[in-house]
């Protein structure tokens, strides 16, 4: 399970969505806008962190919103990266 999950991390429009939805729900246009990426390959890394129960998808009219799943992920996220950042630049 925790492979799968960090495996679904591995990518970075997937780290840039749970970044975008740190700040609160964003519909499906609104992250491939921002994230500068097509909207076939924001669905397919939705459904990859859909399939992880990381965020979560709600429908109104003919929108998708997208929702952090769990906001106490976002703290272990929000750690993870930290540390990561901090030995990479010490690796340099």
């Amino acid at each position: 399970m925790a492979a799968e999950v960090l495996k679904a991390l591995a990518h970075p429009i997937r780290l840039g969505v749970l970044e975008a939805l740190s700040t609160g729900e964003r519909t499906v246009t609104e992250l491939y806008e921002e994230l500068g990426c097509s909207q076939s390959m924001m669905s397919q890394q939705i459904k990859t962190l859909c399939q992880q129960k990381l965020i979560t998808i709600r429908k109104e009219g003919i929108q998708k919103y997208c929702a952090l799943s769990n906001r106490d992920f976002l703290d272990v996220f929000t750690c993870m990266d930290g540390h990561l950042r901090k030995y990479l630049n010490f690796q340099e």
